[in-house]
């Protein structure tokens, strides 16, 4: 009996600083600029991208593909955005039709392809690059597809499964739920 009270004496002792432990409450907020662009890890990432110069055009199709709920759809999500330069490759009229046209059902299909689940930076890009000798590394996307990181010229490419690719412009940026980057492309997009 003794015994039996001395274990659970001791199973008490050692099981009350667990219980006891406070929830991690810690609200670093980690803020940085690009240019004349703030962002910070306590915006979501229409917040922090809404003022950004270089996506004036490409904010439309955001907005019009909700974006915003897709970014905020799981913890810790890794956003490619391609900048307003992605667009300059089209003819006028094939740009007005992409920004003015496209479905919002295609569109939030579309940006399923630039959102990884996890938080992908580039320096673990090119860790895993070279850990490879230098071969391709794949990741899957939210529209479980897959992307092709390949380094050229010491510069980060991202190639989609139909073979568009676009350049890593600048990226490792904080928004609430996760990291995201700029590329110079559009990816998985095909003009009708």
């Amino acid at each position: 009996m003794i015994k039996r009270l001395y274990i659970i004496a001791i199973c008490s002792i050692i099981a009350l600083p667990i219980y006891a432990q406070k929830p991690n409450t810690d609200k670093t907020v980690v803020q940085q600029e690009w240019g004349v662009n703030k962002f910070s890890s306590d915006k979501t990432l229409m917040e922090n991208i809404s003022d950004v110069e270089e996506l004036k055009d490409m904010l439309v199709v955001f907005t019009k593909g909700d974006l915003a709920t897709l970014s905020e759809s799981e913890e810790n999500l890794t956003i490619f955005l391609p900048m307003d330069v992605a667009l300059e490759n089209m003819r006028r009229k094939e740009r007005k039709a992409f920004l003015e046209k496209t479905p919002k059902r295609e569109l939030l299909e579309m940006w399923k392809e630039y959102i990884v689940p996890g938080r992908i930076d580039e320096h673990s890009i090119k860790s895993n690059i070279a850990n490879k000798n230098g071969a391709s590394v794949f990741v899957r996307t939210l529209g479980n597809n897959q992307l092709e990181f390949k380094l050229k010229n010491g510069e980060v490419y991202i190639k989609d499964a139909e073979g568009h690719e676009a350049k890593w412009i600048k990226g490792n940026f904080y928004y609430s739920n996760g990291f995201f980057h700029f590329i110079d492309g559009l990816l998985n997009y095909n003009p009708q």
